[in-house]
Order: C-alpha cells, then structure tokens, then sequence
C-alpha cells in the first residue's frame, strides 16, 4: 500500500522536484504552503476529519511563521503527536535543531546536504 506523505513547503521549484521523486517511488504527496494551512490540517487531523499522513516534510521556513511553530502543534496533540516528522531545510542552526529535537521531531535534514534520492532512501529506511 502506497505511503503518505505531506509536504509542507512554500519553495514550488523544491515542491515540483520531491514530487516527481515521490510519487516516481511509489508515494502519495499532499502539498501545503503556508503555516496557517498546515495548521488548519493539524485541527482537522485531530479531530479525525482527515486522515493523518504516514510522514510530515517539513519546512522551517515558511512565509507566514517559523516551521516550529508547527511541529510544537503536531507534538503537543494527543491524537497526532506520533505523527513522524521531518524537518527539511536550508535553514541550518543548531539552537533551532536542537529545539526541533526536543519538541520529537524525527529527523533533521538540512536539504543543502542531501540529493532527492538520497531522501527518497531515508523515507524508505524509515517505513522499513
């Protein structure tokens, strides 16, 4: 069965690029683009009035507030906070890594370190 997964990301050209890697392995890809959005699909989540996603690709930065923001709410959600999340970003700082890291974040990539095929064998590894 065909995995999940949102991407939360406001960069088109990054979005046009993981979905033709995602979907060409086999994955289903939402998309959202602002911090609002993926908030109102968080409460939708929790209330069970959508379906969560297998995996959250997250950005840090996004145009309406700081992609933290959102992990704190995913994670302080009973109903969804094991919900996996990674964060994917050029932002890279360690106060904010190690913050992620705190809140359960899953994994922290910094997507300057990374081809989308190597991503695509670190989503695998962690559905395997």
């Amino acid at each position: 069965m065909k995995k999940n997964i949102l991407l939360i990301e406001d960069d088109f050209a990054i979005i046009d690029i993981y979905r033709i890697v995602l979907t060409s392995n086999g994955f289903n890809l939402e998309t959202i683009n602002w911090g609002e959005e993926a908030l109102k699909k968080i409460k939708e989540m929790k209330r069970g009035e959508k379906a969560k996603p297998d995996l959250v690709l997250l950005d840090l930065i996004l145009p309406d507030m700081n992609g933290i923001e959102i992990l704190k709410e995913i994670k302080g959600q009973e109903e969804i906070k094991d919900l996996p999340v990674f964060i994917l970003t050029n932002y890279n700082n360690k106060e904010i890594e190690e913050e992620a890291k705190k809140l359960g974040v899953d994994s922290f990539i910094l997507k300057t370190d990374l081809t989308p095929s190597d991503l695509i064998k670190i989503i695998k590894k962690r559905f395997s």
